[in-house]
């Protein structure tokens, strides 16, 4: 995984081999940093929330034209964005969000959709969607501005917390004497509608480029 830090693309270790390079013990990652309070979180994981997901799906695909030329998606994208929202609205009883929470995945919707179209526009053909993505979620990144003291085999480690738009996604570890921090992917506490929103959206753009006949 990468990304963005004091504005460079920096590569992130998986969780399990930092924990092996240094022997540390299993606990070590976000959940001793910041835990997540699951208590009154919104579920996907139930049989209800799965089948009304996938009904917001479908229904927001099929809201999505075909044949429509690039330069004409900006003006689509605004009464796409408002139906998700509204959709998830209705079936919010099944996947139990906060408001803020349906708030954000609409503004994520929108936002990614956007920068899909623009370059879509800028290279007068389909945008690479993975890339396109990539580069949204990298300028997503905060870093919490407070470091937490950790000892191992008697020394201090300095931590920090890093987040994106879907939440806890890793971490920041500067040892005394490294040259430089060691940056750590732990996906443990991340959001799990991550990797609907990505599919949902994937698919939102492919309908929209099958009909890429003209810019």
């Amino acid at each position: 995984m990468q990304l963005v830090i004091d504005g460079v693309a920096r590569e992130f270790v998986p969780l399990t081999s930092y924990q092996a390079a240094h022997a540390l013990p299993p606990d070590f990652g976000l959940g001793l940093f910041h835990p997540k309070d699951f208590a009154g979180l919104g579920r996907i994981d139930s049989a209800d929330a799965g089948a009304s997901l996938n009904a917001l799906k479908s229904a927001v695909l099929e809201r999505v034209p075909g044949g429509v030329p690039p330069l004409n998606w900006l003006a689509l994208l605004p009464g796409l964005t408002h139906f998700f929202r509204e959709t998830l609205t209705s079936i919010n009883n099944a996947v139990g969000l906060h408001d803020e929470e349906i708030d954000f995945a609409a503004a994520g919707f929108s936002d990614v959709l956007h920068a899909l179209a623009y370059a879509t526009m800028r290279g007068r053909a389909p945008a690479d969607f993975r890339a396109v993505y990539a580069d949204w979620l990298m300028n997503t990144v905060t870093v919490a501005p407070a470091s937490t003291p950790y000892v191992h085999h008697s020394e201090t480690w300095s931590v920090q917390v890093v987040y994106t738009a879907y939440g806890r996604a890793g971490l920041i570890v500067l040892r005394p004497g490294a040259p430089t921090p060691d940056y750590v992917q732990d996906g443990a506490l991340g959001c799990p509608a991550e990797g609907y929103m990505l599919r949902l959206l994937r698919d939102v753009y492919d309908r929209l480029a099958g009909g890429i006949s003209s810019i």
